[in-house]
This record gives structure tokens, C-alpha cells and sequence, in this order.
């Protein structure tokens, strides 16, 4: 068909050509003994230890003796077992004074790990203290089903020894990893990679396919080795992916891959840490506190060692002198005469007195230690006696086990208690959890994300940050309707903390997205966190900018609600976004998805698809804006998907229809590549902007297969 709008020269360009301009892109306490939380729709289990007033562990409470209460309400336990060593005693429903039966363990419930972590060991002593405390450790620990692994971090996480019963192979690692170099971790890193996958492929099909027959003692070791493997393949991918790459948050991201990684099995978990030289810095607390509060909703307990052992000197001489030169600043200013230009020094006087508070790595190491329920090894060369607390409580802790009373998973926070029927007995075990649903891909709650899951929660949402938020649908063609979210934040509105030292500025933030039903049930949780270092000369054109984010997600038939909420840490700023759609009946007929404006189009090397937005050879970074700019050289970018009736023969063809305040201007038709693999048209057209006045539009897009028809429109305003 032959266009209507001569002047108007409109050009469609198959997808695979860019479309837009691009613009700079942002870089990608509980005590010890805290529970594991398995929430369910029919229950929730607690691992606990109970101490007496003098720390020692006590071995005989009785299921009559324990009370929990889940939001005030005390709740019946449904079993409390006693898991000790090798075996577990079920204590529910046992006669007073009765002693159990000891079963052994169920290798796919009781797991145990041990990680052993170390960092900034350079010196000869530090080595042979390292080398020293894991044979020490081993021997400990005679059980066979307690796992091990050792790891290292050197600008990034290192995986040296997967987790293995193998005590001499831990051993060797052990010793040889105290000669190895950076280059050397990235290898042995890759060979354990590669034993993962290996790992991973020679287990697949057995836990696929074991079937509802009760598995043999081959499948079982199986199922452990391909879920232990499993975990720690996907913990290095994730340590892989981080944003955060530049030094000062190696330490936090490596720790934070593997706490998240750990948090997906049961059992009790617990990482030894090794740091002569742990200090948090201002630019990572917050992540330091992420980090503590997702080890204890984990189960991941942390003891940590100091590796200079027994010192001479005093660890807090450096703050102490930092405190001196700030009080001799405080006392020259305000002496009669002073000169009252201030200086430098004064100025920063109270990041000095913070930074003085801070610059002892054994204080740091007792505070990790104690907020996640550990302890911490320093300024001794006996670390024996903790590490054999340590080992006690990976080896022997209580379970119980209860049917919440949930009638919505609304993602609030459900507070849990437990009180003994003894005098002085102290209960180490968490204080609650969320009730979120169990969702696609075994999702965990990150905690970065609670902050902004209160802001959701709250009566009246922040709306400090102006973002916006939109969903758009594509694939119709399942039992559920494929769906893209985006995010896009104006960066202008994000703070920037300049680093003049370094050269360069960051910028903090985190986004969490919430897709509710119609009965305010939770069916999706998206998130993001986001660390992003600019050079400091670069930090304008970044506020020019955009920080843009996609997500993908399958949706049934119905009404929903997306909340989104964005957080600009460093600013201390949250908003919240709210907004409802439908989601229509899945169909199998010529189909067209909404119209998404481009921003800008990214190309592919490996032609990977991963979602709607991606096509061979590049994939669309979308605008939620209806404002495009119009005039020479400049063009409108729109993209869209079609979704042919294979049981029609006809080809399918494309027509643009345009209007202008509700107008008609004329019409063009274009023909369409052949599907992809995937069974899509994937389109972009592009529209020279200056034949487009200023003014309101409409773009109707129609396709046509045979008999078949279907239409979408996108309006939008030319400036």
C-alpha cells in the first residue's frame, strides 16, 4: 500500500539497527545459633541453642519447656528435634524423662558447612597461623557430614577448594593456597569451575529423575553433591556479576555472594574468617549492615580471626592519634587571639573522630563476629578454645518445626520469640522473618531490599525520588502471559559522593519491584542493587542520564498491582511508585505487544536471547518518556513484537497509521523479516523527527495474516 503522507518520509528499519543516541550508563545481630527460616504455606523451621548464664551450651531442654510465639501468639509446635553429631533425636511427643532413640541424620535436610575465608594474609607468621588453625579445626571435627571449603578474597571472591569431607585434600589446599598469587587464585578458580559443571551434569539427571521411589544411598550422595556444587557454581557467577568492582567493596561483595549463595540450603552454616586487616570504611556500611542482616536470616554464622596472633603494639594507636591531632585542632580554635579562618583539619574534625573510632580491624572483627553470633579470635595465639565453640555449635543445635498462620504472604515482617521454662537459660535464635512466598527460582529476601519493602509497606509512601516505572506485555502465547518491567531513574536526582583522592565520585542505590494479584498476594519479587563509580570529570554527563533497568516476568490471567520503590542511600531518599494493569486471557492467534519507545539499542556478541528486549544481534534499552525531541537528525525509535498463527499459511503484514491531535495524517506499509527462533518478529521503526511538527501523536499499529487481525497504538509528544 502505497503511503498517504507523501511529505512525511517515514522509515521502518527492521530490528538490528540502532536506534537512538546514546547517553552515559551507570556501571553495573542476632547472637550465635541463629535459625534457619524455610517459609512455606505449611511451615516454618527454627534451628536454636540454648546457653546457660555462663555461655556453656545446655543438651536437655524439653519440647514442654519451649514456647514460640509468631506475632504475639504462641503457636503448637508440629515436632523438636535435638540434632547431635551424626544423629537427631526426635523429642516431641517423647514421656517425661524418656531418652529417644538417636536416627541418623537426613543428609538432604542436615547439612553442615564450614567455609574458611582469608584475606590480606602476606606475612610469614599470618601463614603459618592460618595453616595451623585449619588442621587444628579439622580435627575438631570428626563427622563425615560436615563440608568444607576454603575461599579467598583478592579483588574479587576465590573459590579454592569446593565444599568436600575430604580432610587431606582440605589440608593441601590449605597449604598451598598460603604461595599462591591473584593469577593463581583466577586459575585455581577456574579449575574449580570446571569440577562444578562436571558436578553439576553428573548429578542433573539423577535428581531430575528420581521419581517418587525412596532414593539409594548412591542417589542421596548425589543429591548432596549436586546441590552443594550447584550452590557454590551459582555463587561464583554471582560474585562474577557484581556491580560493585572497584576495592573498596571487594571485601563486602565477596562476602555478600557467598552468605546469599548459602542461604538457599538448610543446616547449619558457619564461616571462618580470616583478616589481619578487616576495617569498614564509611562507603561501605551500609553494606556492612546488609551483610550482618543477611547472615542472620540465613543461618550463616561468622567467627573471625585476626592472624597477627599476639601483638606488641597497641591495635587503636592510629585512632588514638587521630583523636589527639582532632582535640588540638578543637583546643587551637578556641584558645583568646586564635586565628578564626578554619582549617582543613577542622572542618573534618568529625569524619576524623569517626574514622579514629574505626581504625582498629579487631574491633571490626568482634563486631561481624558478635552481631551474627560468632566470636572473634585476637591479640591470642590460643584459638582453640573458639574454634571449638565454633565447631560445637555446627555440630550440635536443636530444630523445631510449626504451621504459620498466614492468610496472605504480604511481605511484612512476622516477629517470633522463644521462651524457656528455666531460670538463666539464654535462647540463641532469630527474631522473625518475612512472609514472602515461595518464588520462582528459589528467590530469597536480599537486605538491601527491607528498607524498601517498609517503604511500601508504609501508610503513606515517600515519593523523595522521582523515577518512573511501567510494565509492558509481550509473548501471549503460554499458560501465563509474558511481561517486561522497567525502572528509570533520573540520575540528576541521585547524590554523588566525590572521592578527590581517587579522582572519581559513586553513587549508591537500590530498587525493589512487587507484583501483587487481585487478593494482594505476592506472585514477584525484582530487585536491583547498584554500585556506580565515575571519574569525577565525568560526573555532569552522568547526571545528564538515566539509570535504566529491565526485568522479565510470566503473569496469569487476571488484576495486579505494581509497587516499585528506589533508594538513594548516600542521599538518604526513598520513593514509591504504585500502579494497577490487567493481564489478558493467553492466546495463540496474530498478536502485536505494546509499543515500547527506544532509548537506545546495545549490540550482542554471543546473540544470547535472554528476555523480550533482546533479538539476534542487539537488545533494546527502553524510555518510559512520551516526551521525544523532534527536528534534524534526530529520529523517533519504537519497537514492538509480533507474533505470527502458525497454523496460518499467509504471510503477515505491517501497517503504521499517524495522527496528530486526533487527526489521520496517512498511512505506510512495510514488509516483515521471517520469524526468529523463538517464534517472534522483533521490530524497530525508525522515524525521522523532523517531519514530525511539534505537536501530540498517534501511532496505530496493525498487522494482517490472512484473516487474522491485530492492533496496537502508542501516543506520545514531539518538543
Amino acid at each position: 500500500m502505497k503511503s498517504s503522507v507523501p511529505y512525511l518520509a517515514v522509515l521502518f528499519v527492521a530490528v538490528g539497527i540502532g536506534a537512538a543516541q546514546d547517553e552515559p550508563q551507570a556501571a553495573k545481630g542476632t547472637a550465635a545459633g541463629v535459625p534457619t527460616i524455610r517459609t512455606t504455606a505449611q511451615e516454618v523451621v527454627l534451628d536454636m541453642v540454648f546457653r546457660d548464664k555462663k555461655g556453656r551450651s545446655i543438651h536437655d531442654i524439653r519440647p514442654e519447656e519451649v514456647h514460640v510465639y509468631e506475632e504475639g501468639a504462641e503457636v503448637k509446635l508440629n515436632s523438636f528435634r535435638m540434632i547431635d553429631g551424626k544423629t537427631a533425636q526426635v523429642l516431641t511427643g517423647a514421656a517425661p524423662g524418656a531418652q529417644p532413640a538417636p536416627m541418623p541424620l537426613d543428609p538432604m535436610r542436615e547439612i553442615r558447612l564450614v567455609t574458611l575465608v582469608f584475606q590480606n594474609i602476606g606475612s610469614p607468621d599470618d601463614k603459618r597461623f592460618f595453616q595451623q588453625a585449619v588442621k587444628d579445626m579439622l580435627a575438631m571435627a570428626p563427622e563425615q557430614n560436615l563440608y568444607f571449603s576454603i575461599m579467598t578474597i583478592d579483588q574479587k571472591l576465590h573459590l579454592l577448594q569446593q565444599f568436600t569431607q575430604d580432610r587431606q585434600a582440605l589440608l593441601k589446599t590449605a597449604n598451598k593456597s598460603m604461595m599462591w598469587s591473584f593469577t593463581q587464585f583466577l586459575n585455581q578458580t577456574a579449575e574449580v569451575k570446571q569440577e562444578l559443571q562436571q558436578v553439576v551434569s553428573a548429578n542433573q539427571s539423577q535428581v531430575q529423575g528420581s521419581g517418587s521411589a525412596a532414593p539409594t544411598a548412591t542417589q542421596i550422595g548425589g543429591m548432596v553433591d549436586f546441590k552443594l556444587a550447584k550452590m557454590q557454581q551459582d555463587m561464583i557467577q554471582s560474585g562474577e556479576a557484581v556491580d560493585r568492582e572497584f576495592d573498596v567493596r571487594a571485601t563486602m561483595s565477596g562476602l555478600m555472594s557467598l552468605v546469599r549463595a548459602q542461604s538457599t540450603l538448610p543446616g547449619r552454616k558457619v564461616v571462618l574468617y580470616f583478616n589481619p586487616w578487616f576495617v569498614v570504611s564509611d562507603s561501605v556500611m551500609e553494606q556492612y549492615k546488609n551483610l550482618k542482616s543477611l547472615a542472620n536470616r540465613a543461618n550463616v554464622t561468622f567467627y573471625t580471626v585476626d592472624t597477627k596472633g599476639l601483638v606488641s603494639y597497641n591495635q587503636s594507636s592510629g585512632g588514638q592519634d587521630a583523636l589527639q591531632r582532632m582535640g588540638e585542632d578543637a583546643r587551637k580554635a578556641s584558645q583568646p587571639g586564635a586565628n578564626r579562618e578554619v582549617s582543613i583539619d577542622q572542618v573534618r574534625s568529625g569524619e576524623t573522630g569517626e574514622n579514629a573510632a574505626r581504625s582498629n580491624p579487631l574491633e571490626w572483627l568482634r563486631d561481624l563476629a558478635k552481631d551474627t553470633g560468632g566470636a572473634a579470635i585476637g591479640e591470642s595465639n590460643d584459638w582453640k578454645a573458639p574454634l571449638r565453640v565454633a565447631m560445637e555449635e555446627v555440630r550440635t543445635y536443636f530444630e523445631a518445626s510449626y504451621t504459620p498462620q498466614i492468610a496472605t504472604y504480604d511481605g511484612r515482617f512476622r516477629k517470633i520469640a522463644v521462651k524457656v521454662d528455666r531460670a538463666d537459660v539464654q535462647v540463641h535464635t532469630r527474631g522473625g522473618y518475612y512472609a514472602l512466598p515461595i518464588l520462582g527460582g528459589g528467590q530469597q529476601l536480599y537486605s538491601y531490599e527491607v528498607p524498601l519493602l517498609n517503604a511500601i509497606l508504609a501508610d503513606t509512601p515517600p515519593a523523595q525520588i522521582a523515577f518512573r516505572a511501567g510494565v509492558s506485555r509481550f509473548n501471549e502465547r503460554d499458560a501465563k502471559v509474558e511481561y517486561m518491567v522497567t525502572v528509570e531513574v533520573p540520575m540528576q536526582g541521585l547524590v554523588f559522593v566525590p572521592h578527590p583522592e581517587k579522582k572519581t565520585a559513586t553513587v549508591d542505590a537500590g530498587l525493589v519491584v512487587v507484583l501483587r494479584d487481585e487478593h494482594n498476594e505476592i506472585v514477584d519479587k525484582l530487585s536491583k542493587d547498584f554500585g556506580v563509580q565515575v571519574d569525577l570529570e565525568k560526573v555532569e554527563g552522568y547526571k545528564a542520564g538515566n539509570m535504566v533497568q529491565t526485568f522479565h516476568t510470566s503473569l496469569k490471567p487476571g488484576s495486579y498491582t505494581m509497587e516499585t520503590a528506589v533508594m538513594d542511600r548516600q542521599g538518604n531518599k526513598i520513593g514509591v511508585k504504585k500502579s494497577a494493569f490487567k493481564v489478558p486471557e493467553p492466546s495463540s492467534k496474530l498478536s502485536i505487544s505494546d509499543i515500547v519507545v527506544v532509548r537506545r539499542t546495545d549490540p550482542l556478541k554471543d546473540n544470547q536471547i535472554l528476555d523480550a528486549f533482546y533479538f539476534e544481534g542487539g537488545k533494546i534499552i527502553p524510555t518510559l518518556t512520551d516526551s521525544l525531541k523532534g527536528g534534524p537528525g534526530n529520529v523517533l525509535p519504537f519497537y514492538f513484537a509480533i507474533y505470527v498463527d502458525p497454523s496460518v499459511k499467509e504471510a503477515a503484514k505491517l501497517t503504521m497509521s499517524f495522527y496528530m491531535g486526533g487527526t489521520y495524517l496517512g498511512s505506510a506499509e512495510a514488509p516483515l523479516p521471517p520469524p526468529q527462533k523463538d517464534g517472534r518478529i522483533p521490530y524497530i521503526a525508525n522515524l525521522p523527527a523532523d517531519k514530525f511538527v511539534p505537536g501530540d501523536y498517534e501511532i496505530k499499529v496493525g498487522v494482517v495474516q490472512g484473516d487474522e487481525k491485530a492492533e496496537e497504538k502508542i501516543a506520545f509528544k514531539v518538543e
